[in-house]
């Protein structure tokens, strides 16, 4: 497009922009994401609105370590809102860290995905998240049984952290105002896994990893049974809540799914689910 012709239709966007506002039902909200603001999925103008309303869709990712617990606590929520469960597995060739194919599979197939760390500020504005249905934490841990607590590790003994987590900032930071000769090496790690293998394989003598990602590892694999969690202190233990996403405009849902999660976990319902699984949460309160 020329540089010329960029003004008029920089014009007839926002003329079309204010009409389409003018002549919509609702009023405008300031928490409502721009058009450009929102990813782009291949054919999303043809992909409609769901017709049966008597249905709840939701999502579910196998390769997510709690995908079984989402599964069963998106059926309770279905049972409470007296809707028929409707379940679609994300393809294990989807790129998880890819916003787009998020977009996409909320568009196509769900009206909620399963299964999301609720990190403060962390979501987009296209976006939005229910309640948290259960709190999970980080956690330090080794094979060696002589460290209980975190302050037994000896200096210069290395720690292997899984990268970009609240857990990880707060070690970073943490280690930073010792002392240099008392300081912990820290290395980054990629996921959750390799923080594990470096454990195993000696690269490190404690690593930090997503509490629900040893359980899914220790649950597959009984080797890592010598495997045990330390007290975190002198650090403060870190947590996150974990819940579903939907799409902005999907408010009325977010509010019914809420409001099934906050009974569910007051009559007890996803405590048993999460005792059921052994699982290595608590209900949020």
């Amino acid at each position: 497009m020329s540089f010329a012709l960029r003004p008029v239709v920089t014009l007839l966007v926002s003329a079309l922009a204010i009409a389409i506002t003018a002549l919509s039902p609702w009023p405008a909200s300031a928490q409502e994401p721009e058009f450009y603001d929102v990813p782009f999925a291949p054919g999303q103008w043809n992909i409609g609105r769901q017709l049966n309303e008597s249905q709840f869709r939701y999502c579910v990712d196998e390769r997510d370590p709690d995908w079984a617990i989402g599964d069963a606590i998106a059926e309770a929520i279905a049972t409470g809102l007296l809707l028929e469960p409707q379940r679609y597995v994300v393809p294990s060739d989807m790129v998880s860290e890819d916003i787009t194919k998020i977009y996409q599979i909320l568009l196509e197939h769900c009206d909620v995905q399963m299964g999301f760390k609720l990190i403060p500020e962390g979501l987009p504005e296209w976006v939005i998240a229910t309640r948290p249905y259960y709190q999970a934490g980080y956690v330090f841990i080794t094979t060696d049984p002589a460290i209980q607590t975190l302050g037994d590790l000896p200096p210069s003994s290395p720690i292997g952290a899984t990268l970009g987590t609240s857990a990880h900032f707060q070690l970073f930071t943490f280690v930073s105002t010792m002392a240099p000769e008392d300081r912990w090496p820290v290395f980054p790690m990629g996921t959750n896994q390799l923080s594990i293998d470096s454990l195993l394989n000696g690269t490190v003598d404690v690593a930090l990893v997503w509490a629900p990602s040893l359980w899914a590892a220790q649950r597959d694999n009984p080797d890592l049974a010598d495997i045990h969690v330390v007290d975190p202190s002198p650090l403060q233990p870190s947590s996150l809540g974990v819940g579903g996403l939907l799409l902005a405009e999907n408010t009325f849902l977010r509010t019914a799914i809420d409001e099934a999660i906050e009974a569910l976990t007051a009559d007890g319902t996803i405590g048993a689910i999460l005792e059921e699984y052994d699982f290595a949460a608590t209900p949020a309160p």
